[in-house]
């Protein structure tokens, strides 16, 4: 876990990207490789927000989530995680780890994850 300055305001356990001052602000573009971690509290621009930069930590869930189709996730609506769709430059920056009592997450969940940061994988 790394601290960062807010660039904006930030929801609790919403993705993050680095913008061009070098501070942190929520993302939502699938294709964006800024993404450097997850908030662990929500934040007002200038406020410092400690960010989970590797490993596991709760996020929220921008959409349905099936893990046994994938388990891949990507940035989507207001710094929240969906399922990893091949192709258009999107890149994965996490991975869903289900268990029994939480199978299918639905959009708004808390769900936890591993935040891996952008991968290479993408076409």
């Amino acid at each position: 876990m790394l601290s960062f300055i807010a660039g904006g305001t930030i929801t609790e356990y919403s993705l993050v990207a680095v913008d061009a001052a070098g501070k942190v602000q929520m993302t939502s573009s699938s294709t964006s490789e800024a993404a450097v971690g997850i908030a662990q509290r929500a934040a007002s621009a200038g406020d410092a927000v400690d960010v989970i930069v590797s490993g596991i930590t709760r996020a929220i869930a921008g959409d349905a989530i099936a893990p046994e189709v994938t388990s891949l996730l990507m940035a989507s609506a207001s710094g929240n995680l969906a399922p990893f769709v091949k192709g258009s430059g999107n890149v994965s920056v996490a991975r869903v780890i289900p268990n029994i009592n939480h199978a299918s997450p639905a959009s708004g969940d808390q769900i936890t994850v591993v935040f891996t940061g952008p991968s290479n994988y993408h076409t």
